[in-house]
């Protein structure tokens, strides 16, 4: 039997992430662009690759007690190959428990020899084929340990949801970690509004919907991918989360402003700024990678956002002498609250990685201070919801006594936690976990 083409291709995905350190999305990436296959070969590689690393703590929990040999010492392609299987057995109900452990077989033909595919048989004929299968940690005596398990987060991450949500709110943050995200789109008002934009894409074949009050606002059900749509072409929308569009509404450009972006890549808040504007602004676009400074030239040539202008330069050593009406700071972070989106992360992510996140945070806000008018408006935001990367840093800032919290427009009284500063997390619907502050800097 010829090895299944659109498993093989995950197996590579998988491997890359893991042994390469390459970020799952860039790794599915770029198997989609070496290799043929059909639309729905690409949903399900998705769902393969994504699912794995989604529940891989879990695939692994189940596959030690089926497994005599330690699984740190199977070559990595065959891991890789039994992890996906046990995630075919428990989450994918389109596929057949025979059919996942020939198609499992088959691939560990190629990627292995005949010991590996015999070993690959011989564990997945005793792989679980649903969750009341599995032997969980005792829940009541070792809560930790449960959730680590069931919601396939890393021991450390657990320890800090439960001390700093407590329990019952720690397992709901953990069990939205591991839904899979809403593909969400925001509209280009430059071009279009958003009830024609409904209109265009249930008219191709796309089911839509309005799911926010967010008036740029369009969640895909289905339908295929957006970015295949001629109207995405066309500029007619940015493939965006909702939390995503929140910062530049809470930085409230208005028409003839200078605006800078201070890490802008790939462009999705740059172009929501110059579309807040209207148009009528100057939005100037830093990034220090190329590579990623390509990207938002890109957006800004498609949806046509006029006055944006990119810059590749360091935010810690802007190249700028003019000062700033605002400046947005959404900066490097942890990503914690975009599990759903990027569930390689908490595989990546520790507690060192995050203290030298907020290192370089605050300084990029020290920055970013330095380059605002007095008494200019600057918006600091984070997809996380780490104390460090939040609160800590804010309060660092505040101390020094060079911008003070603020509030913002009323809208974002639903998640205010503090004066001008706002928690949104993944729990409590169909966003991404943000946190956002605003500062009015001192005159």
């Amino acid at each position: 039997m010829p090895v299944d083409l659109v498993r093989d291709a995950a197996i590579d995905v998988i491997l890359r992430v893991f042994q390469q350190g390459m970020h799952l999305d860039r790794s599915l990436a770029k198997t989609i662009h070496r290799k043929e296959m059909s639309d729905r070969g690409r949903r399900f590689m998705t769902q393969l690759a994504y699912g794995t690393v989604r529940h891989l703590g879990l695939c692994d929990h189940a596959l030690r007690r089926i497994c005599h040999q330690p699984l740190d010492e199977l070559p990595p392609p065959i891991l890789a190959i039994l992890r996906m299987g046990v995630f075919q057995s428990l989450f994918c109900h389109q596929v057949t428990f025979p059919s996942m452990v020939h198609t499992s077989v088959d691939l560990a033909k190629r990627r292995g020899h005949a010991g590996t595919a015999r070993l690959v048989n011989a564990v997945l004929r005793k792989a679980p084929q649903q969750l009341e299968d599995i032997r969980w940690p005792d829940k009541e005596c070792d809560l930790a340990a449960y959730l680590t398990v069931r919601y396939s987060a890393p021991a450390w991450l657990v320890d800090t949801w439960l001390t700093e949500f407590g329990p019952e709110n720690a397992e709901t943050l953990l069990a939205a970690s591991v839904e899979e995200a809403p593909t969400t789109l925001r509209v280009n008002t430059l071009k279009t509004d958003t009830e024609t934009l409904i209109d265009n894409l249930q008219r191709s074949g796309m089911v839509v919907e309005k799911k926010t009050d967010l008036p740029e606002e369009v969640t895909v059900l289905d339908g295929g991918p957006p970015v295949h749509s001629k109207w995405f072409q066309a500029g007619h929308f940015m493939v965006q989360d909702v939390a995503s569009m929140l910062p530049p509404r809470l930085l409230e450009p208005q028409a003839g402003d200078w605006v800078l972006d201070m890490c802008a890549a790939p462009g999705g808040k740059t172009t929501h700024l110059a579309q807040c504007m209207e148009g009528r602004g100057h939005v100037v676009a830093l990034d220090c990678a190329p590579g990623r400074l390509g990207l938002v030239r890109e957006n800004v040539s498609r949806l046509e956002t006029p006055g944006v202008h990119a810059v590749c330069a360091d935010g810690n050593a802007p190249p700028f002498s003019v000062l700033f009406d605002r400046i947005l700071v959404d900066a490097p972070c942890s990503g914690l609250g975009t599990l759903r989106r990027h569930p390689d992360l908490k595989w990546t992510m520790n507690p060192e990685a995050i203290a030298r996140l907020a290192e370089q945070q605050l300084a990029l806000l020290r920055s970013a201070v330095r380059l605002c008018k007095p008494g200019g408006v600057l918006v600091y935001s984070v997809c996380t919801f780490t104390p460090r990367e939040t609160l800590q840093v804010v309060d660092l800032l505040a101390k020094e006594g060079v911008a003070s919290p603020e509030d913002g427009p009323e809208y974002f009284n639903r998640w205010k936690c503090a004066t001008g500063q706002y928690r949104i997390l993944p729990s409590e619907g169909a966003m991404d976990g943000f946190f956002l502050t605003r500062f009015r800097v001192a005159s």
